[in-house]
């Protein structure tokens, strides 16, 4: 308890950032777990859905239900990887690229933005500072599972 001052503003900052992607998501129209699926497979192409899950931290059934309206739209096509037929990868159709960029793309800007007044040095060092908070945390976590 050395510390707690310090790490209740870690986890305030943690909390407080997710809280403004959830306020970014209502003030445009889409349900997190949506938003997330157009994220991730905008910027990464082809994601399972246990990849999804893992990514984003939703429950399974939260993104099981965006995929399944985003290919009743068709913007998202989920199938079986050729190596792996128990693994399902999706990706965004044409369409659901055009789709996302118009849902997700002012969010790109907004992160944009955010590097551009912080600086890329400093956002770099933040980005390897959290990932090994992260990284270090997990570590703890699984050695007191064990105990």
């Amino acid at each position: 308890m050395k510390y707690v001052k310090m790490t209740e503003k870690i986890n305030m900052a943690i909390i407080n950032s997710g809280r403004a992607y959830q306020a970014w998501d209502m003030d445009n129209g889409l349900p997190t777990y949506l938003s997330v699926i157009l994220y991730e497979l905008f910027y990464h192409k082809r994601l399972s859905q246990k990849e999804l899950v893992e990514r984003s931290g939703i429950p399974k059934q939260s993104i099981n239900k965006g995929i399944k309206l985003l290919q009743e739209k068709d913007y998202l096509i989920c199938e079986y990887n050729g190596e792996d037929r128990r693994v399902k990868e999706c990706y965004l159709t044409k369409a659901g690229l055009d789709y996302a960029k118009i849902k997700v793309g002012p969010l790109f800007d907004l992160e944009d933005e955010i590097i551009y007044k912080m600086g890329v040095k400093r956002v770099e060092k933040l980005t390897e500072l959290l990932e090994e908070y992260s990284h270090t945390l997990w570590e703890l976590v699984k050695e007191d599972e064990k105990l």
